[in-house]
Parts: structure tokens; sequence; C-alpha cells
């Protein structure tokens, strides 16, 4: 099983998904798990400890770069749902916005309010 992780768009929300990275990482120990990013964010996840694979995403070639049997989608877009269905992702995982809840595989809802994190 490897898994495929769609990085956000910008640079201070990529920095800040850092830590999700981390946890998914420790839950798939031992699975393959690549990162794809825009180009001017993929330098960001050279640096991340246990990433396998770094996936540079062209514009309008998305689809044919990603492959993988889970996708977790960090952008909120309907558009980052749409590439990994369209590459034949088999599980792809977000938040149910933006129109996407069918293009989801597993959705859950977006945290309304405050997300506050144990010490």
């Amino acid at each position: 099983m490897s898994i495929v992780i769609l990085a956000p768009n910008w640079l201070g929300d990529a920095v800040m998904a850092l830590p999700a990275i981390r946890d998914v990482r420790r839950h798939f120990s031992g699975q393959p798990l690549s990162v794809a990013a825009r180009p001017s964010i993929a330098p960001v996840f050279r640096a991340v400890p246990g990433i396998d694979r770094i996936i540079v995403l062209e514009r309008r070639k998305e689809s044919s770069q990603l492959r993988g049997d889970i996708g977790i989608l960090l952008p909120n877009s309907f558009r980052s749902a749409w590439i990994l269905r369209k590459a034949g992702v088999k599980e792809r995982w977000g938040y149910r916005t933006d129109f996407r809840r069918p293009l989801l595989t597993r959705s859950v809802p977006k945290p309304r309010g405050r997300v506050s994190f144990p010490e």
C-alpha cells in the first residue's frame, strides 16, 4: 500500500502541515510515502525525514504524475480532489468542503471555530 499526500499550495500552510505529515508517516510506518507539491513549495519537503518521494507537480499534468493507494488531501479545493480521482487513486481522504464530497472515499467535516491541541 502506498500513500500520497497532496501538499498545501502556500508556504505557510506547507510549514503548518509538517506535523500532520509526520503523523501520517508514523501511522503508516513501513509504507511508501510520497508528497506531491507545487514547484515553489516542493523544496520544503526535502528537509523532512520519512518522506520517500517528492513529486513536483506540473500544472495540467498532475493526474498523470500521481500514484498511490491512499491519497490524503491537505488543500480544501474541489480541484485537488478531482486530480486524485482522475489519477485513479483508490482511497481519497479529506475535508468535505467545496462540493467535493462525492469525489472522496473518506470525508470528514471541517472543524468549526478554533481548534486546540492537547499539550
